[in-house]
């Protein structure tokens, strides 16, 4: 089955009920029978975005408080082990709540999709500067991405993209939201990868033909 997209004004993540046409705002949605089906398309269109957002992170929480004094030398002690040297990690001195950001450095070609699913907890992000001592300032007031203004809060530098995953029953998702500024550019890159596009009112008819 062919990957489709869907790109629609607003926040639309695939995993929330709650949803927000503010037209500052774009989500680009790549849709297949599976995560694994569609990331190829994935994989071609972030090669394009690389051009303008070549650094990719992913933001995380370690969402559980409040924290015994041996959870807390655990989580330091177990993201030290395995933290690169620009990975950062900071405790919110109001929630107390850990968060971290880590810098991928893989190629998502050398990615297991399989891997990747819904998370309220993360999210990978493209940037466009390497420096992400404000990102991870601001990013630490949150515990969990449960609400459009989580995703506002995740965008508050208008040059960032989010990228979400999403594997159901029947249908994987690959979600990029972002500011809708880049709309015109984000719809030149997908067209160079030549996926067919369709509207939420065709959403059912896509996945009733899928396999």
């Amino acid at each position: 089955m062919n990957t489709v997209f869907i790109c629609e004004d607003g926040i639309y993540p695939w995993d929330q009920v709650t949803h927000s046409d503010d037209k500052d705002f774009l989500t680009l949605t790549l849709l297949n029978h599976e995560i694994k089906e569609a990331w190829p398309s994935w994989c071609m269109l972030e090669f394009l975005l690389k051009e303008k957002w070549p650094f990719t992170v992913r933001w995380g929480t370690y969402g559980i408080k409040p924290y015994s004094k041996t959870m807390e030398y655990v989580t330091i002690k177990e993201f030290s082990k395995k933290a690169g040297p620009k990975d950062t990690l900071l405790k919110n001195k109001v929630t107390s709540v850990y968060s971290y950001i880590k810098q991928l450095n893989t190629p998502s070609t050398e990615t297991d999709p399989s891997t990747l699913g819904s998370a309220c907890n993360s999210v990978r992000l493209m940037i466009q500067n390497e420096r992400t001592d404000e990102l991870s300032q601001k990013l630490s007031a949150l515990d969990y991405i449960s609400t459009i203004d989580d995703f506002r809060l995740i965008l508050f530098d208008s040059s960032i993209l989010s990228i979400r995953f999403f594997n159901g029953e029947t249908y994987g998702t690959i979600q990029l939201i972002c500011h809708s500024k880049h709309k015109n550019l984000i719809l030149s890159k997908v067209n160079e990868i030549e996926i067919k596009e369709i509207t939420r009112s065709e959403i059912y008819n896509y996945m009733q033909s899928l396999p």
